[in-house]
This record gives structure tokens, sequence and C-alpha cells, in this order.
């Protein structure tokens, strides 16, 4: 009997049941453990999901942009003289050769009203847009440039050129009026390095030549997606753009102006930009055969994006990275209610509730391609926290504890949607917020017999 008392009641004083209380303890945050670990694994499908879905809708805008028209650069116009010269090459035979020099204008102005069309493939919507541009400006030639113009006459060619990214981004024929003679300009297969398209209507640069200023100005229709830039070519560049989007990242190596965002309305926006020919690096007259000058004129545009952000699929991945932290910090408030009111809630009830969190995240994903990621969100929140409200009744038979439950799941929800939408301080919010969870749960930790004993 002594050694059985001995037995019943050694290892410090735990007695038998107390053992078998922190036994049963450890099984089961063995238990929740494990489940956890399992639940990643729907986690990263769903993550895959996203990636997968997000392609798609990335494929299907590229199938509209090819035949609508996509980012447009517009570079021009410019004045061009095109002429042949003998090259004696290494058998000291003279080959033909075409070189050409290329005039930049002087001032350059354009003005337009550019209006979003919203088109749809499939479930997905893609934003294209189309409207009137204006240009003027003239051109004013130096003595050099005069003298560089007479040594290609009489032979050579003159055209004045405009140079877009995708010609069929031009809904009409584009003329322009150089001095008091209107010109029809026609694709010629050139262009200023490899990302645009020229069109050019040949002059007779004879009538200018003498002249101190040529001035010009041409309308055209344009029509892409996705962006719309201009180079700053002009000594004096300036560019006024009005338009309906709603959503305007401003794009380039110049800002508008005036950059602040409050110009940016759901009525759209009106923004001005000015620039020297100070701040970029090419002249204003160069011998074409420098192709680095050409890459310079495509590197300097600045403009103007015009999406529809499809951005509930970066959202919804942003929401997947918390999904270990929502799965954590429910099943762990599942695992306090159950030692503080010493019920037995089953393994498989904690894997149901965790696979319930994790649904969530399809839903929303769901959702969110039809009714936007603010509805989608609110939507599967309220469908997730009904579902394990009522299941947690259920299971703990405690309705009381049970709403509390709920509550605190839609203020977790609620914290991660605010902390999705911040960007500035999403990391501070998100330690805070973290600190005090943390507090939370080690307030509630003494209320629980971690070794068979009341902490």
């Amino acid at each position: 009997m002594e050694n059985e008392k001995l037995f019943n009641f050694g290892n410090q004083g735990v007695p038998t049941e107390g053992k078998a209380k922190a036994k049963n303890l450890k099984f089961k945050i063995v238990a929740i453990v494990v489940i956890t670990l399992l639940l990643l694994i729907p986690k990263m499908m769903i993550q895959s999901l996203i990636s997968e879905r997000e392609h798609s809708a990335e494929t299907a805008m590229e199938e509209v942009y090819s035949k609508w028209g996509g980012e447009q650069l517009i570079i021009g116009p410019t004045i061009t003289a095109t002429y042949n010269w003998l090259y004696k090459n290494k058998n000291d035979e003279y080959e033909k050769r075409e070189s050409s020099y290329r005039l930049l204008p002087n001032k350059l102005s354009f003005e337009g009203e550019i209006k979003t069309e919203r088109r749809h493939r499939g479930i997905y919507e893609i934003v294209t847009y189309k409207g009137p541009l204006e240009a003027k400006g003239n051109f004013v030639l130096t003595q050099e440039e005069k003298e560089k113009f007479l040594e290609v006459m009489p032979d050579g060619v003159y055209t004045i050129n405009f140079c877009v990214s995708e010609l069929k981004g031009i809904c009409d024929l584009v003329k322009i009026t150089l001095g008091d003679k209107e010109y029809t300009l026609e694709p010629d297969g050139k262009g200023i390095g490899k990302k645009t398209d020229q069109l050019s209507a040949r002059i007779e640069m004879g009538d200018w030549i003498e002249k101190q200023e040529i001035p010009f100005s041409m309308r055209f229709e344009m029509k892409g997606s996705q962006s719309l830039q201009f180079a700053p070519i002009g000594k004096n560049t300036t560019v006024h753009l009005t338009s309906d989007c709603e959503t305007p990242s401003f794009c380039g190596n110049f800002l508008p102006i005036d950059s602040s965002d409050s110009l940016a309305t759901k009525k759209g926006f009106d923004r001005k930009w000015s620039v020297s020919y100070l701040n970029r690096n090419y002249p204003q007259f160069y011998n074409e055969n420098k192709e680095s000058y050409k890459n310079e004129i495509t590197e300097s545009a600045f403009g103007v994006n015009l999406l529809v952000p499809i951005g509930h699929y970066q959202k919804s991945m942003r929401c997947v990275k918390y999904a270990i932290l929502f799965i954590v910090l429910t099943l762990a408030v599942f695992f306090f209610i159950e030692m503080i009111h010493k019920k037995d809630i089953h393994p498989i009830q904690y894997a149901l509730v965790g696979l319930a969190l994790t649904l969530f995240y399809s839903l929303l994903l769901s959702f969110s391609e039809h009714i936007g990621f603010t509805p989608a969100y609110g939507v599967s929140t309220i469908m997730t926290v009904s579902l394990l409200t009522i299941y947690t009744a259920a299971v703990l038979k405690i309705k009381k504890t049970a709403l509390y439950i709920g509550g605190s799941l839609l203020l977790l929800y609620t914290y991660i949607f605010v902390l999705i939408q911040m960007e500035s301080y999403a990391l501070l919010a998100g330690s805070l917020g973290l600190f005090v969870i943390l507090a939370f749960f080690m307030y509630l930790s003494q209320k629980i017999e971690w070794n068979g004993e009341k902490a």
C-alpha cells in the first residue's frame, strides 16, 4: 500500500489524474499543430488558383489589346532629310548607302480628351481608350541646320514624319498642315527605334529652307489601351490631357506639373506636363545613323496608364498570406475555450473549423471576379463567420460563447481588411494589432491548468 501511494503521488506531488490531464493537454496541442500544418496544403492550392486566375485575366486582356491597340507612344512630328552617298569598301569598290538627318520641333504641344471604354471578355473587364488629339508647334532652322539641309539638295528626299507605337491605333487619315500646305501621312515602313511605326509625307524643303520658322498643326483620332505616352522631342514640350479615367497612374520620366492626387477624382483627371529639352539627353538635330539617340528618344517618354485595376487578385493574394494567422488564432481561441469551459472538442472538429477558414479565400476569389473585392470580402466574411458561429454553438452548447467567438472573428476579418487597404502604415498597424492579440492570449493562458494545476 505504501509503495502504491508513492507510485500514485510521486513525480513532485502531481496526482495521477493531473498527469492524465497534462498528457491529454499535450496530445491536443500536438493535434492542433499537425492540423495547422496540414491546412497549409489547401492554402497553397488557393494561392496557385489565384495566380492561375490572374494569368487568365491577363491573357484575356492581351487578346483584346492585340486587336484594338496596345500601349501607344507618340513621337512627332519631325522633318527628315534622306540622301544617298558613296562608301568605299575594303575592295576599293564604291557602295551606295542611305543616310538621313532628322529635325525635331522647336515648340510642341498636345491637347487631348481621352474617353475610356470598358469591354468584356468572358467574366473579365478590360479598359480601352479612344479620343481626339491635337498637336501644334513649329520648326526653327538654325544656320547649321540650313547648311546641312542644303548639302542634301537637290537629290535628297524631305519628309514630314509622325511615329506611333501601333498603327492600328490610328482611326482615320492623319493630315498635317505645314506652313500653308496640308499633307496626308502614310506608312513608310520606318520608325524611331524598334518601338514605333512611322507615317510620312514627302515635302518640298526648298519652300521652307529660307524661312526662320515653319509652323505646323495636326488633329487625329487615337485609340489604344493600357497607356498613352509622349516623347518630349520639342525644345519645349507641353501636353494637356483630360480623361474620364478614375484610376490613372502617371508614368514615364516626367510627372505632371501638378502631381496632386486630388486632381484625380471619380469624374476623371485633368493634367498638364511641361518638359524642356534641357531635361533629356539628345539634340534637336541629329544624324539618324546615331542609334543611341533613337533609344534615348523612346526612353524619355512620359504619360499616363489608363487601366481598370484587377487589383482584387493582388488583394486576394495578400489576404491568403494572412491565412496562417487566421488559422492559428482561431484554433487557439477554440483551444482556450475548450480548456476554460472543460469541453472536449475532437481534432476532427478543429480540422473542420480550419477548413471553413481556408474556404473563405476561395469564396473571396470567386466573388471578387464578379462583384469586386470589397463586396466580395464582406459577403465571404458574413458567410464564414455565420457558419463558424452556428457550428461553435452546436459543438460547445454555449450560445453566448459562440457569439463571442463570432464577434471576435468578425473583428479579426475587419482588422485584416483595413490592414490590406493600408500602404504606408500597414507594418505599424500590423505590429500593433499582433501585440494586442498576443496580450489577449497571454491573459487567457492564465486560466488554463497547464500541468494539472491552475496556472
